[in-house]
Parts: structure tokens; C-alpha cells; sequence
């Protein structure tokens, strides 16, 4: 396969990112503040500017501290709010923000691709998460995907880079990602688990040797998150590791099809506040586990896997149609990218140590959202995975194509 010279390809690579942008930018100008669902991002608005009012972190309700989500998101509306102020020019200059973050996710995209795979593979996955719809609509709404996901992405990449020549500084960088991710999004917090699988099956790093690195990252992750975890010791008077939000998805998570009837729907007193409800809705989530598996463990354990995997794939977060871009172009569009499994499954059995961390990556998110609620939102992130390896299956597709015509004198 030709090489793409190096002027081409950053030409090519500058040009896929800049369209990007230009599109979240038109569209972000166009629809402005209608761009919300009126659910998680109103949540997030209110609770950056109780943050500059009042120096208290809420989520809900304004007279009340939450551990319900993590810090980072909220924290840097705030900061952008107090630059713009939290009215149209604020949620805006967010929107716009974000936007940048995006295309540094399609940029690391690339990135990595390329390192996995090739520059062609690399710039074919660039143009694929570019132009998915929800990724041109997503960094207009006010909630974590756009940031996380960007966190994601270059944790991976550093990740892949850091593991080929290990380092206590590469490895204290990737702590500090990790730590930024996770005071994002809580799930990616046993990610170390996923990097050191990697580097033992990658690179036959011994056991004793995870040490230092796993130190190095550590030190960081602790220094950084200790203040989380003083003030909800402070606020709760007990250790809470990550948020307190499992509850409800879990609870919810409970009704096959997410569908509780008045036959099956189990009904719990309140607690004083969100964090006791929390508590309570955990212990009637467990036992409504316990309790439908003793009826029907087969059917049930296929909906705690098959069941929430379909529905964790089988759509896409792209609720409201933008731009012209209708709901059924974007989930042809999802289902399109989803081929990328066949690449996974694929190299999966010819090189399982080179491609682990990614498809581990996938795997861990789908295995977590599976013990509590799993919805096309919460596979978001993962999307750009799946691009990179659409983007093998394709360029496989066309090579063999060419071989059988060569093959054949065609």
C-alpha cells in the first residue's frame, strides 16, 4: 500500500479537523442555547453557577452538598462562567470550547490509530469520528462527554506511547490524566487494571516491575483527588471514594427492558437527603437482584448481558436531529461504524497483545454499564474506539477486493 508523503498527510489530517470544527461552529451559532435535552445539562448549569455564588458543590438542589457527580465538569463551567458570565455569551464560549475539544479528540484519534495500525488507517478514523453526528452535535449540549472524552483519548494514546519506553515522569503523566478523567467520569477509575493486563501480555513486563510505574502513577492520582475526599468526609462524615450516584441506574438497571410494572416495581422510603436515598436505593437494587435471579437466573443473567449490551450499542446518542442531519442517517451512520467489531474480533485472534488496550477499553466500559444501566450516551466515548478499527476493516475490505481482481485478471 502507498505511503501518504508526511506533507499530505498533515495537510489531510488539518483539513478533516478544521471542517469539523467549522461544522460544531455553525451549528453551535445557528441553535445556540436550543442545543440541550433539559435533564443532566440543566443539572450541570445550576450547579457551576451555585459554585460561583455561593463556593458550595450541588447538583440537584441548590440548599444541598451532592456526591451525586464528580467535580472536574461543573469546576471548569464555573470557570468558564466567570470569565463570560453564565448567561447566552458564557453557555456559548462553553460550546465553543468544547468544539476545540472535540477535534483534540479527532486529532489523538489519529494519533493512536496510526501508531496501532497506519497513517491510512489513521486518517480514514479521523474522518469517520469527525463527521458521526453525534459527535458534530454532542459538544454543543452542557455535559461530560465532550471533556471525558477527550481525557480518554489522550490517556490512551500517552498510555500506548509510555509503555514502549516506561518512565517515572510518563508515568506521573499518566496519573494526572487518569485523576482528570475520573474526577470526570468515575468509571474510568480501575483503568490501571486495563494498562497493566497490557503491558504484562504486550511487552512480558514481570510483576515486580508494574511497581514503580504503578507507584508513579498513583502518587499523582492521590495527591490530586485528596481534596475530594476530605471534603466528602467532611460533608458526610464517611469515606467516599468516587460519587455516591449508583442507586438509581442501578435500581433502574433491575427492570429487564428498563420497563418496572405494578407487578414488579418495589417502592422505598426516602432518605433526609439524596445521599441516604442513594443508600437505600443500592440495598432495594441488590436485593430485587438477588430475589429475580433466584426466579429466573438464565433469563435474567442474559438480560444483565446480551440484554444491556444491545441496548448499550443499539442506538445512538443523537436524540434530536440538527443540521438537517436526520435521526436514521446518524444510526445508519452508528451501525456503519459498528463493523469495527468485526476488525476487534478479528485481531483479537491474530495479534491479541498489540491491540488489547483499546479493545480492553470497550470491553470494561460495556462489563460496567451492564451491572447498572447501559444506553447509547454511556457508549458515546467508546464510539471513536470503534472507529479506529471501521477504519481497518475498510481499508482490509478494499485491499482484498483488489487482490481477488488482481487474483483473477479482472
Amino acid at each position: 500500500m502507498k505511503k501518504i508523503s508526511l506533507k499530505s498527510e498533515k495537510f489531510l489530517l488539518w483539513a478533516i479537523i478544521l471542517a469539523s470544527l467549522m461544522i460544531r461552529i455553525i451549528l453551535i451559532f445557528i441553535y445556540g442555547n436550543n442545543l440541550h435535552l433539559g435533564s443532566d445539562d440543566l443539572n450541570y448549569v445550576k450547579s457551576a453557577v451555585a459554585l460561583l455564588k455561593s463556593g458550595v458543590f450541588t447538583f440537584h438542589n441548590y440548599n444541598e452538598p451532592t456526591v451525586f457527580v464528580m467535580p472536574l465538569y461543573p469546576f471548569f463551567l464555573a470557570a468558564v462562567f466567570k470569565i463570560f458570565g453564565y448567561g447566552f455569551i458564557g453557555m456559548q464560549a462553553v460550546r465553543i470550547i468544547q468544539a476545540v475539544f472535540s477535534c483534540i479528540t479527532i486529532y489523538f484519534v489519529f494519533r493512536i490509530s496510526k501508531k496501532l495500525f497506519n497513517q491510512k488507517t489513521g486518517l480514514i478514523a479521523a474522518l469517520l469520528t469527525s463527521f458521526y453526528p453525534p459527535n458534530i452535535v454532542t459538544p454543543g449540549y452542557i455535559l461530560t462527554e465532550t471533556l471525558f472524552t477527550m481525557l480518554l483519548y489522550i490517556l490512551l494514546y500517552y498510555s500506548l506511547e509510555y509503555t514502549q519506553n516506561p518512565s517515572i515522569p510518563g508515568f506521573m503523566f499518566l496519573g494526572v490524566i487518569w485523576v482528570a478523567a475520573t474526577l470526570c467520569r468515575p468509571t474510568v477509575a480501575l483503568y490501571p487494571v486495563l494498562l497493566f493486563f497490557y503491558m504484562l501480555i504486550r511487552f512480558r513486563t514481570k510483576a515486580k516491575d508494574i511497581i514503580v510505574p504503578g507507584l508513579a502513577m498513583a502518587i499523582p492520582f492521590i495527591l490530586i483527588i485528596t481534596p475530594w475526599w476530605v471534603r466528602n468526609y467532611r460533608e458526610y462524615n464517611e469515606f467516599i471514594l468516587l460519587a455516591a450516584s449508583s442507586g438509581n441506574p442501578m435500581l433502574q438497571g433491575t427492570y429487564v427492558g428498563y420497563k418496572p410494572t405494578p407487578e414488579n416495581i418495589v417502592y422505598y422510603k426516602l432518605g433526609d437527603n439524596a445521599f441516604e436515598t442513594n443508600k437505600t436505593e443500592v440495598k432495594v437494587a441488590k436485593e430485587r437482584i438477588i430475589n429475580e435471579f433466584k426466579k429466573d437466573f438464565w433469563g435474567y443473567l442474559k438480560w444483565f448481558t446480551l440484554g444491556k449490551t444491545k441496548h448499550f450499542w443499539g442506538s445512538t446518542f443523537y436524540w434530536k436531529p440538527y443540521l438537517g442531519i436526520s435521526t436514521e442517517f446518524a444510526i445508519a451512520y452508528h451501525y456503519f461504524l459498528l463493523l469495527g467489531f468485526i476488525g476487534i474480533i478479528a485481531l483479537l485472534f491474530k495479534d491479541f497483545a498489540t491491540y488489547i488496550l483499546p479493545i480492553s477499553l470497550v470491553l470494561y466500559f460495556n462489563a460496567v454499564h451492564c451491572l447498572y444501566m447501559a444506553f447509547d450516551r454511556y457508549a458515546y466515548p467508546l464510539m471513536q474506539v470503534l472507529s479506529m478499527f471501521c477504519a481497518y476493516v475498510i481499508l482490509k475490505g478494499i485491499s482484498t477486493i483488489k487482490h481477488y481482481i488482481i487474483s483473477r485478471g479482472i
